[in-house]
Order: C-alpha cells, then sequence, then structure tokens
C-alpha cells in the first residue's frame, strides 16, 4: 500500500505555500489499492454592523442564512496580536524541541501543550512557557506506538485522544502517565480513516480522503477527476456512530499508465486553482464546504443537515497571470533549473477552472464559531479569515500572521503552525482577542 497525501485540506494553496511539488509530481503504485487523501433559529438577525445584512429564513426545517456585504475588523471586534507569546521549534539543538510532520496541537485547561509530532510518531508535553516535559510512544505498531498519530481531542483536561489513520487506531495517551488503552476503526467507516476533529460528546468525525480498490470495480482513468468522499462519526470503541454521507471531492488531474506485474504507474496531482473538500469539527456540528460557491452545510450530531450558510461574494477569476505565477514559483522551487520546460509541459493540459474556490479552508472554534479562511491569489500569503456565527451570521474578520497554519481556537488564543523558509516548523500561541458578546 501507498499513500499519497497533502499536509492539510487547504489543496492547492497550502501545495504551492509548503512546497512538496517534488513529491507530488507522480507515485507508482499497486494495481489493488490507491488511496488519496488530502488534504466539517428562524427570522432575522440583526447585524453586527452596517456593512452587513444577514438574513434568514427556514426551507423544511433547514436554516438558511444568507449574508451580505462586509465587516471589518476594527468594526467586529475580533483581533490576533501580531507576534506570539509562546513559540515552540527549533532548527538546530535539543531534538526534543525539534517538530517535524505536526499533526495536530492542543493547549490542555492548564497552559500546558500537547502535539502529535508524525515524524518521530511521539506525542509530546510541553508546559505553559514551552519548555519539554515529556514524550510518549514512537514509531512502530504495539500497543502505545504510532505510524501517523494525529491528535483530534482531550477527554477529562489531561486525557488526549490520538488517532492513527495508517493503523486505523484510536489511542488514548495520558499527559503525564503516557499509554492507557486503544482500539480499532471498524471497517464500516470505510477506507483512510483520517480524523478531522471530535464533538463535545466524544464522538470523533472521519473521513475526507479518497479511495481506491480496483477489486471494488473502480476504474481510474486519464485526465480530471472528481470523486465523492465521505464522513462519519465514530465512538471511542472505534464503532460507526453516524454516517454524515457522500459530498464532492477534490479535483485531480490523473495520468495512468499499465505496467507488467499487475502494477499501475499514476500520477496524481491537484489542479490549479481547482476545488477540494473541507470540512470543519465544532462542539455540535459538523461544517463541510467545496468551495463551488459561498456556502456552507452545518449539521448535527445525528447527520440532519441543519444549517446553510452563505455569503454573497464573488471568487476571484482565474487570469492568465494567475497560472503563470503558479508555474513560475515551482521552477524557481525546483532543485535543478533545467527542469523548467518539463515542469511548463505538465501544466499544458491542465483543466485549469474559470474562477478559484470560493474560500480555502474552514475551521470551528471552541464556541462553535467557523472560521472560513478566504482564497487568496498567488503571491499572497496572508491568512484572512471571515468568522461565522454558531447561527450563521457573518460577525467578524481576523488576519493572522503570514504562513499561519490554523491547529486550535481557544477562547483567547489561537494556536498556528508555521515553517520558515527551510521548512523547520514551529508551534506558536497568538493572543485573541473576541468580543465579549461573542
Amino acid at each position: 500500500m501507498e499513500e499519497i497525501s497533502e499536509p492539510t485540506a487547504k489543496g492547492f494553496q497550502t501545495m504551492r505555500r509548503v512546497r512538496y511539488s517534488r513529491e507530488r509530481r507522480g507515485a507508482t503504485i499497486p494495481a489493488f489499492f490507491c488511496l488519496l487523501f488530502l488534504w466539517g433559529t428562524g427570522g432575522c438577525e440583526s447585524p453586527p454592523a452596517q456593512s452587513v445584512q444577514t438574513a434568514t429564513r427556514d426551507s423544511a426545517g433547514i436554516s438558511i442564512v444568507e449574508n451580505s456585504g462586509d465587516i471589518s475588523a476594527e468594526e467586529s471586534g475580533w483581533a490576533i496580536a501580531e507576534e506570539p507569546f509562546l513559540s515552540i521549534g527549533t532548527f538546530q539543538g535539543d531534538s526534543l524541541y525539534q517538530l517535524f510532520q505536526v499533526q495536530g496541537a492542543m493547549r490542555l485547561a492548564d497552559g500546558r501543550i500537547t502535539v502529535a509530532n508524525g515524524g518521530s510518531g511521539e506525542v509530546r508535553v510541553y508546559d505553559s512557557d514551552g519548555r519539554f516535559l515529556s514524550s510518549h510512544g514512537r514509531k512502530g505498531e504495539g500497543p502505545g506506538e504510532f505510524q501517523r498519530p494525529s491528535l483530534v481531542g482531550v477527554l477529562g483536561g489531561d486525557t488526549l485522544v490520538v488517532v492513527d489513520n495508517q493503523l486505523r487506531r484510536i489511542s488514548l495517551i495520558h499527559a503525564d502517565d503516557g499509554f492507557l488503552e486503544s482500539t480499532r476503526l471498524s471497517d464500516e467507516l470505510g477506507g483512510g480513516g483520517f480524523p478531522r476533529g471530535m464533538f463535545a460528546d466524544r464522538t470523533l468525525v472521519i473521513g475526507g480522503g479518497f479511495y481506491f480498490s480496483s477489486s471494488s470495480g473502480m476504474e481510474l482513468s486519464d485526465g480530471y477527476s472528481r470523486r465523492e468522499t465521505g464522513y462519519a462519526s465514530a465512538g471511542l470503541d472505534g464503532e460507526l456512530v453516524t454516517d454524515f454521507g457522500q459530498f464532492p471531492g477534490s479535483e485531480f488531474f490523473m495520468q495512468v499508465q499499465s505496467q507488467s506485474g499487475g502494477m499501475i504507474s499514476m500520477s496524481a496531482r491537484l489542479i490549479p486553482f481547482g476545488k477540494y473538500a473541507m470540512q470543519a469539527v465544532g462542539p455540535d456540528r459538523f461544517f463541510f464546504g467545496s468551495g463551488d460557491s459561498w456556502e456552507i452545510e452545518a449539521y448535527d450530531l445525528s447527520g440532519r443537515l441543519r444549517t446553510l450558510m452563505r455569503l454573497d461574494r464573488d471568487p476571484f477569476r482565474v487570469e492568465d497571470a494567475d497560472l503563470a505565477a503558479v508555474i513560475e514559483e515551482e521552477i524557481a522551487e525546483a532543485d535543478d533549473p533545467s527542469q523548467a520546460p518539463e515542469i511548463r509541459a505538465g501544466y499544458e493540459d491542465f483543466p485549469v477552472p474559470d474562477f478559484m474556490p470560493a474560500f480555502a479552508g474552514l475551521h470551528a472554534d471552541a464556541f462553535g464559531f467557523l472560521w472560513v479562511e478566504r482564497y487568496r491569489k498567488p503571491g499572497d500569503d496572508m491568512p484572512v479569515f471571515d468568522i461565522v456565527s454558531p447561527v450563521g451570521a457573518l460577525v467578524g474578520t481576523a488576519t493572522l500572521p503570514s504562513g499561519s497554519d490554523v491547529l486550535e481556537i481557544g477562547d483567547d488564543y489561537v494556536l498556528v503552525l508555521q515553517r520558515d523558509q527551510l521548512e523547520v516548523e514551529y508551534l506558536r500561541l497568538f493572543s485573541l482577542n473576541r468580543p465579549a458578546a461573542r
């Protein structure tokens, strides 16, 4: 089995920034299996400022919330500090502070920082000042060992919920005492087992990958591909709780070549400015958006669609200069300048869309507010978020420092992952000013 994975759910936009282009140009994959992973009230509501209008109507029990206009950070009162008050990570020095392939991090109630360091197969704990306290786990397949650990939740203040999608296993790790127990994810959850988050009722959301098996009768072919992707929730016992159904997946450009011995050589690349599956998990809602339009679906724990959130905002049109900028960026990052003709030729057959996605990513905070990251044109690395209330009204805007990937949004902080020019990873905590009325 071989896996091709994106670092986050932000598709092509993140692929450009994280600079993994060499690893993504192609892969040889066994014919019997291929797994691709990307990258959750009625009446009218008073708008937070005159520049935003919000109207809500009911349709067959679904609340449809229409937003128009815009709101500035000054109007809304949401603000993120320009400088972090805590940073963990180093290029040289003690390996306990070197981070690689971070797959989730959370701040505990007492200020400790926990992180799943995928590169070493560890779950690490740092104190509120960023000093290393303990490490649990290592690379392996035995109890308390991991291949690809993702930190998805916390129980009782200090018990960490870790999902290993490669081993299809849920593990409970005590921040002080280490490994407690593990459970295998049920086959009912389908292929992949990619963790997306945990509801307040302790059920986990799993899914969002693209799964292919030739034994199921599915076939891969050259050209444009957009298959559906599924999501479901599971209990801590690994058993299926709710099937949220199938959703539009990500847009790929496929190149498939048969080889002898029952093997397939396949190149799977995200389409420049193509649409991709985005999800977020709040305390009691699963949010999904594909970026085809500015519309986000909110489902309750039982899988019932409760709210459609919309914003009247036009996406960017894809200009020739935008595609040229993407190509030149990849050429600039190539190890060998002589690869330029090959890189340019690789884009000639790509079905480039007329418009960029309506947004770039979804994140739910501790109170169920949805942070919708705006899609950025090439050259723009400043993450800007539209903040939507739990009932679907646009209430704020916030900006993070350049190159930030959100890991957790708490009551008064935002925990992010940043990378420097050498791709060294850092965890950083920024103070968040949240309006008192929320």
